[in-house]
């Protein structure tokens, strides 16, 4: 019998190779010019797509937009159910148009590379069929040229498959720079990510998108091409050569039953698709609950709400954990029968197929010796030739279940890109058009005429608000919490739509611009260094003129922060959110707004943390500046810095006063007649009006109250002995441990004994994993069989064969999918374990606040509990089930080698492995660090657009957009930087590695062939020992192949380890930090064994102890004081010099490092009453998750607030204890005013996003409603009615006072003199202190 080559060199062979290289042609040519048209088609519906979503975009930001966004998401549903791949198609067509040259050469070097190796692959087989043939013959000499060519072969592919892989990563990395900077460049335009979080509500978690979605999607495209590709590759190739020498018909056998697979195979496939989608919108749910905990750990930390925040923590991952047991059972039976249809029972199609032809067609072998042999290097390469066919038109029949998994991360990605679009896009809006009456226009004053002011949620606040602002003139802006102040200026900004009427303003375009300036009611300190802060939102690029150092020092003078160049180097870019308090912070805007120098400057309540004095120098300093102020203010105070008032009663009412006016009286006129009748909430306008009229000869109106009182020092500080040690407040730090101690101690958490769920899990693995090597084992024997059935022509004794593979293929698809299947619930079952362990120490006695205040390191612990946490449990059960199958593996084909080969080829296998193994080692980098490194700078991206979502308004009200865009692209390109560095890294690491572990071992497999060949007796004339003679070669060769198979396993292992290990460390470092937050050395820093703290029932005491930062830095020297019942304390002091910290100190959130600190516990009973001893409403509002009933009674549950609220009724009343505790709830809002939110967001039931519902005011009110739902002893006040109204913040105080509750109160406003009996005067920030009697 001719072999395949010599085929080539007959005539027929030259004609019937021609024929099929024109059909080969002809296909190619069809290829290319469908690839083509698709390409133009994409260009054409991204140009398409582009055009549309502009089209909608102003649609949602103009009247009748709510019908407009209906339409439009109902139009998407439609298109989603017609065509599930739109998403999909359109981001192809994205990625295409912006490849740009290099993102082409990538792609046609990833194609090049696909081609050579599909042609060294083709070569390999040819000579790995002759080298068969010359182990059989045994011919030494023409076996060692084999063998070296083959040698260099393996390296080539080698090389060419790590080659393939780091093409594959940078497209991959470049996939992802073309959609996160679109994302970006339609998410910073025109405030889209304010209106996206705040205003729109159609995508949720815009940072999980962006953050984890689009690196998916991108890394699962950019394999599934690479993939398809050599797939295509190899159809083609392997095509032509199976045409060269067999029938065609082979290969329409081949295509029938995998297309024939392919429709069973869609017909039972879940939605994948859906599936993935929804998993993602929960994890991104999930990881949202830990970034809120971080941003508001220390208000947390203050209520003691660490148990409400793990009840909602937790029940979301239950959510979460539930819907991956759905996804993972659902791959499981879904696996077994792909793996069954296209796998294996593929494979015994393909052993069909492949032997056929040497039964009955122009491969029959003849009689010789020689001919047999050729028949074996045949049947080597034709196998190749099936083998890869059919796994290359597998690989293309799946494909569409793998698009339809990419589709669920496409529709998620391509909504944020259509949304972002549609709300970022700038059209004539911002100019009057089509004669429409809701319009902005330019000029040089600010104008409203008949503008309307709607909340997102469709409340109306202001009707008809007509009133112009000239330069010059300075506006007053009053009104009750929730009464429209903010809101009329985000209407203004552009941050919400205009609904009716029409504003002129300078600057072109709907929002605030240079000649308008914002300095919010939330302080906001952009991540950076001082001189940023100041200049914010422009860049150093952006100045005119640079700012100097010289001209820092005067702007820092003017808000006396001039102290923070010293204390700061001037290029640290620091988190200045967490550094300054919130008076510092409130003057560093000032400052801002001092080095910009507006036309018009709009000011929200920003001055409310700092003194009557700073406040009176800013208004002074504004006004020198020629600037014109419109303020928002409570403080009455700034009624004569100002010349008009603009007055809003909560309920669409208005009115506007001048300062020429004498009384309000002649006012009538200006009175908005659209709610004519008054309430309770228009009081605070008319407080407001009245001081107006009062302080006209006066300079300030809280002068004279500050002044109506005398106070007696009657404690003060020691003088300070600067050579004396102060104590040593601890730092959370910890002394790093060992790696294997890491492990060891993560071991000791995951699979505690052997008999728990993990282990069984475990044990199941094991024993799946043996039986797969015994069905494997009996693979290579029937393998073995095949061929000596083939060179005896026994075709009886194949057809039963088959039958066998048939079952042991049902066996296989069974056990694969099984052990995927154990592995993932071995993945999700850690993940359970770990996460519980975790935030079990996490939410405990504070121990999330010292982790993110008090660490001596910076610890970003939500994207270790989320993320790095969900990989390191993933990729350790992929570690662990992986080293079982090798382990089984050696064992089990070692002993079989030993029966075939001896001793002797059992040590080429061991001293293989061991030289391997200390090679690999010596070449490995430092994967674990810098996989590590990769995480923190993709949890740096991540909080960068958490951080921007937290502080979305002041941000848009700032025009920050641009600077934030800036800040956050930096940190995007650091990450990129850095993966393509480790990617470079990889892709040199990975062609010794798969050389080693892949490609060498096979050489040696044809090296043990040999041995055992010329070792072989019999006589070989003999069919039967021909016969047995390639059984066993067969069989040994699938015996070593698997032997090395598994030490290049083992040896994969170390890579992987090391990998793993900077996941291991990440985790195990949480672990330690979490410890040390829970050891007495911080939490009680001998506290109770020293006699540091005592409890009782009714006293406050301060005995000596010092106020230490965590960064060293003292506050108040030796503090004495003493607190009881009906004597409340008022704290005062400039910002920063530490009234914060003695409630820290107070609270228990920060140690006492000396003294003695007395007070009552948090919670007691007290017979069948609770009674709460101290509780803290922080400076900082905070808003929980849950319905308005859960926001009073934090942080509390409902089953806990009903008992304390039977309790307290006494039976008064005989109805349910829901109904008991609801009706004391009403009352409680209706004495801190706030019964309205009854009424208008649907009840105490109601469960919206509270935050963005209530103004600062009203979250205010609602934490004081807190307080008298809690009743406790001692209340501590720090600055918590700072945006509320001077009636109704002595409101809230009388409640207090006649409530039996001692506050402790920290405050800028001399109103709140009188309901305090001492005053705690910290004096410079430095340690000085005096304790002062009030004398009203």
């Amino acid at each position: 019998m001719p072999s395949l080559q010599l085929l080539q060199l007959t005539e027929h062979g030259r004609s019937f190779l021609a024929s099929r290289r024109k059909s080969l042609l002809l296909a190619t040519g069809i290829l290319v010019a469908g690839g083509t048209a698709a390409y133009m088609q994409s260009r054409l519906s991204h140009k398409r797509t582009d055009s549309i979503g502009h089209c909608n975009g102003p649609g949602s930001l103009t009247e009748g937009s709510e019908n407009d966004v209906s339409k439009l998401t109902a139009y998407k549903g439609k298109k989603q159910k017609k065509n599930a791949l739109r998403s999909l198609q359109v981001l192809a067509a994205i990625l295409l148009s912006h490849m740009g040259r290099r993102g082409a050469r990538d792609l046609l070097a990833l194609v090049s590379v696909v081609v050579l190796r599909t042609a060294v692959s083709n070569r390999l087989a040819k000579v790995q069929g002759f080298l068969f043939r010359a182990a059989f013959l045994r011919r030494v000499p023409s076996f060692l040229r084999l063998i070296i060519e083959n040698v260099i072969l393996c390296f080539l592919l080698s090389t060419v498959h790590s080659t393939s892989n780091y093409i594959t990563g940078t497209l991959s990395l470049r996939f992802r720079k073309i959609l996160t900077k679109l994302i970006h460049t339609h998410y910073f335009e025109n405030m889209a990510y304010y209106k996206i979080s705040h205003v729109d509500g159609r995508v949720t978690n815009p940072e999980q998108r962006i953050a984890s979605d689009v690196p998916k999607f991108c890394s699962e495209l950019s394999d599934l091409v690479q993939e398809d590709l050599i797939a295509v590759t190899d159809g083609i190739l392997y095509t032509w050569r199976l045409c060269s020498y067999a029938s065609p018909k082979y290969i329409f056998w081949i295509l029938a039953y995998v297309l024939g697979a392919g429709t069973m195979i869609r017909n039972f496939s879940p939605a994948f698709g859906k599936l993935m989608s929804n998993e993602q919108q929960l994890e991104g749910e999930y990881r949202q609950l830990h970034s809120r905990l971080r941003t508001h750990s220390e208000s947390i930390a203050f209520y003691g709400g660490e148990a409400r925040e793990e009840f909602h923590i937790q029940q979301k991952f239950k959510t979460l954990v539930n819907h991956m047991g759905v996804v993972i059972h659902d791959h499981w039976w879904f696996g077994m029968i792909q793996d069954f249809l296209l796998k294996y029972l593929g494979a015994t199609v393909a052993v069909v197929l492949i032997i056929e032809p040497f039964f009955s067609g122009n491969l029959r072998p003849d009689s010789s010796t020689l001919g047999r042999a050729e028949m074996l290097s045949n049947l080597r390469y034709h196998t190749s030739v099936i083998i890869s066919l059919f796994q290359s038109l597998g690989t293309l029949s799946i494909s569409s279940r793998r698009l339809n998994r990419l589709s669920g991360y496409a529709d998620r990605i391509h909504e944020l890109i259509a949304v972002s679009r549609e709300l970022g896009f700038r059209d004539s809006s911002s100019s009057q058009r089509n004669g429409s009456r809701n319009f902005f226009s330019e000029a040089k004053y600010i104008e409203f005429s008949d503008v309307k002011v709607v909340t997102p949620s469709n409340n109306t606040l202001v009707e008809n608000l007509t009133l112009k602002v000239e330069p010059g003139s300075n506006l007053l802006i009053t009104g009750p919490n929730g009464s429209g102040k903010s809101s009329l200026f985000r209407v203004l900004g552009g941050l919400w739509p205009l609904v009716s009427g029409h504003i002129a303003k300078p600057g072109v375009g709907s929002d605030l611009n240079k000649e308008i300036f914002y300095v919010p009611q939330r302080p906001y300190t952009a991540v950076g260094t001082l001189r940023d802060q100041l200049i914010y939102p422009l860049t150093a690029d952006q100045e005119v003129e640079p700012l100097t150092r010289g001209g820092m020092i005067e702007l820092l003078k003017n808000v006396d922060l001039e102290y923070l160049l010293d204390r700061y180097p001037p290029d640290t870019e620091v988190n200045w959110g967490e550094e300054l308090s919130l008076g510092e912070q409130q003057r560093l805007g000032m400052a801002r707004l001092f080095y910009h120098k507006p036309k018009f400057a709009i000011l929200d309540e920003c001055t409310s943390a700092v003194t009557i004095d700073m406040e009176e120098r800013f208004c002074a300093k504004v006004r020198a500046m020629g600037t014109s102020c419109i303020t928002i203010s409570h403080r009455p105070a700034l009624v004569a810095f100002h010349d008009v008032v603009l007055s809003l009663d909560g309920e669409g009412g208005w009115s506007v006063h001048y300062k020429r006016d004498e009384t309000l009286a002649d006012d009538e006129n200006a009175m908005d007649i659209s709610n004519a009748l008054e309430s309770n909430r228009q009081n605070d306008a008319m407080t407001v009006q009245r001081a107006f009229a009062t302080n006209k000869k006066r300079s300030t109106f809280a002068r004279s109250n500050s002044e109506s009182y005398i106070s007696e020092v009657i404690r003060a500080s020691r003088t300070l002995d600067r050579a004396t040690t102060l104590p040593h407040v601890p730092e959370l730090q910890i002394s790093p441990r060992m790696l294997p101690l890491r492990i060891a101690n993560m071991f000791k958490i995951l699979v505690p004994t052997v008999l728990d769920k993990q282990g069984a899990q475990l044990l199941a693995v094991a024993f799946l994993v043996v039986s797969r090597t015994w069905v494997s084992d009996r693979i290579a024997s029937l393998n073995g069989t095949t061929v000596k059935f083939v060179l005896e022509q026994d075709k009886a004794a194949f057809i039963r064969l088959i039958g066998v593979s048939v079952l042991q293929s049902g066996a296989s698809s069974f056990i694969a999918p099984s052990i995927r299947h154990l592995k993932a619930r071995l993945a999700l079952g850690w993940r359970i374990r770990l996460t519980q362990y975790l935030l079990k120490n996490y939410l405990r006695k504070n121990a999330f606040y010292k982790v993110f205040h008090m660490s001596s390191k910076s610890l970003d612990a939500d994207q270790r509990l989320t993320h790095d946490l969900e990989k390191l449990t993933s990729d350790l059960s992929g570690l662990v089930t992986g080293l079982v199958k090798p382990t089984v593996d050696i064992l089990w084909f070692t002993w079989r080698m030993k029966l075939l080969t001896g001793r002797r080829g059992v040590a080429f296998l061991y001293a293989y492995m061991l030289l391997g193994l200390g090679f690999l080692r010596s070449v490995t980098p430092d994967f674990g660090d810098l996989a590590s490194q990769e995480q923190q700078l993709e949890g740096t991206f991540r909080f960068m657009h958490e951080r921007l979502r937290t502080h979305a308004e002041s941000v848009a009200f700032f025009g920050g957009g641009a600077r934030e865009k800036t800040m956050v692209e930096s940190k995007f390109e650091k990450l990129l930087n850095h993966s393509l560095l480790l990617m470079k890294k990889k892709w040199r690491y990975g062609i010794l590695d798969d050389f080693v572990t892949k490609q060498l071992p096979h050489n040696v497999t044809w090296g043990l062939s040999l041995l055992y060949a010329l070792e072989h007796k019999g006589d070989r004339s003999l069919t039967s020992t021909q016969g047995d003679l390639a059984h066993a070669l067969r069989f040994l060769a699938s015996v070593v192949s698997q032997s090395f198979l598994a030490f290049g396993d083992i040896l994969e292992l170390h890579k992987k380890f090391v990998e793993l290990s900077g996941g291991i460390n990440r985790i195990m470092e949480l672990d330690e930090f979490l410890d040390a937050a829970h050891s007495e050395h911080l939490s009680q820093t001998s506290l109770a064994s020293e006699g540091n703290s005592a409890l009782s029932e009714d006293t406050i005491s301060f005995t000596d102890v010092d106020i230490i930062t965590p960064s060293q830095k003292l506050l108040a020297r030796r503090l004495t004081c003493d607190i009881v019942p009906g004597r409340s304390l008022l704290v005062t002091g400039p910002n920063g010099s530490g009234k914060s910290s003695v409630f820290r100190v107070l609270r228990g959130i920060w140690p006492i490092v000396s003294g003695r600190l007395v007070k009552p516990n948090q919670l007691y009973e007290k017979g069948i009453e609770f009674n709460c001893g101290i509780f803290v409403v922080p400076q900082r509002p905070y808003t929980c998750l849950g319905t308005l009933r859960d926001q009073v009674i934090y942080p509390l549950s409902r089953e806990e607030a009903e008992i304390r609220g039977v309790q307290r009724d006494g039976g008064h009343h005989s109805c349910t204890s829901s109904e008991v505790l609801d009706m004391q709830l009403k009352v409680i809002l209706e004495n801190v005013k706030l019964t309205y939110l009854l009424e208008r967001e649907g009840g105490l039931g109601a469960a919206l996003n509270w935050e963005d519902v209530l103004s600062l005011g009203e979250q205010q009110r609602l934490g004081m409603a807190r307080l008298f739902f809690h009743k406790p002893k001692f209340a501590i006040l720090d600055e918590c009615t700072n945006a509320t109204s001077v009636d109704v913040e002595e409101h809230l105080y009388t409640l207090a006072t006649d409530l039996g509750i001692t506050v402790v109160t920290s405050s800028q406003r001399p109103a709140l003199i009188p309901f305090h009996a001492l005053e705690l005067r910290l004096i410079d920030g430095e340690g000085s202190w005096e304790l002062r009697k009030i004398k009203q």
